[in-house]
């Protein structure tokens, strides 16, 4: 049965710009068959309008804006609106043989800048191998990275990879994501990185988690269970966090602040998920 939760996003950035630059955002929600933005605004305190660019199938909303030397503020508000629903079996996600996988999943498939699952392709067969194929393939990756990788602020940093990670066995969201791409590639399961919203996350902030191919859809997936899934708000994916970054600026411009707020509208209760979920 599937059930609709509502939230609202309130999202400031404050930018001090030593001179005139510029900034390229991804921080504005997307539209998917599960996911509807009832409602939105994107302002600056200059009034400065923003260039939008959109990537093909719709995986990432960016917006642009040049401006002046001081301070710029950014407000992003929204309310969207999330419908649940999922498989009734695991059977329903099988792994896909590659020959029949469409022609704009296969790319999924390849090592990335943060994901090297080529370097992972005899570790993941030896510790995913004898697992069943499809949904409990993937939840055994997400069960082995959330016992052996310590969630830790500050031991990595936005160049860390996922081998790096493995090394370190600690990290944040963006790396139990990368790690979680990157076991899944090695095991011939296409799966790409995914940032966004959380409801209920500990420490507000954008959060990353990450996708598989299985049947004939992407299903996310989370390892750090930080947060329930029903409360995940999509705001992009790609190969991996260089595709999704919140902010691409210019050499002058420096983060100053940055305040998130997701907050739910409608009453029922956001659940963790048991089984697949999709956007």
């Amino acid at each position: 049965m599937a059930i609709t939760h509502q939230f609202s996003i309130r999202t400031r950035l404050s930018y001090q710009l030593g001179e005139e630059g510029w900034l390229l955002l991804n921080l504005a929600a997307i539209e998917t068959p599960a996911q509807k933005i009832l409602s939105e605004s994107l302002r600056n305190n200059h009034g400065i309008a923003f260039r939008k660019h959109a990537v093909p199938k719709n995986t990432t909303r960016s917006h642009g804006i040049a401006a002046p030397a001081g301070l710029l503020d950014i407000s992003y508000e929204a309310e969207v609106e999330r419908t649940m629903s999922g498989p009734s079996l695991a059977d329903d996600c099988p792994e896909s043989p590659l020959i029949d996988l469409p022609h704009e999943v296969v790319r999924f498939l390849y090592p990335s800048r943060y994901c090297e699952s080529d370097k992972l392709v005899r570790m993941a067969a030896k510790k995913f191998g004898n697992l069943p194929p499809g949904h409990e393939r993937v939840a055994g990756i997400c069960n082995w990275i959330y016992l052996n990788i310590d969630y830790r602020p500050g031991i990595t940093d936005a160049h860390t990879s996922a081998v790096e990670c493995l090394t370190l066995r600690a990290g944040v969201c963006r790396d139990f994501a990368h790690l979680g791409v990157t076991f899944c590639r090695a095991m011939g399961i296409p799966a790409r990185y995914c940032s966004g919203y959380s409801y209920r996350l500990p420490l507000p902030d954008f959060h990353a988690f990450f996708e598989v191919w299985l049947g004939d859809r992407w299903w996310y997936y989370d390892a750090t269970r930080l947060a329930p899934q029903h409360g995940f708000i999509l705001v992009g994916s790609g190969h991996d966090a260089a595709d999704t970054s919140v902010a691409t600026m210019s050499s002058s411009v420096q983060l100053d602040s940055m305040e998130i707020t997701v907050a739910k509208l409608s009453p029922e209760p956001v659940e963790f998920a048991s089984g697949p979920v999709a956007f």
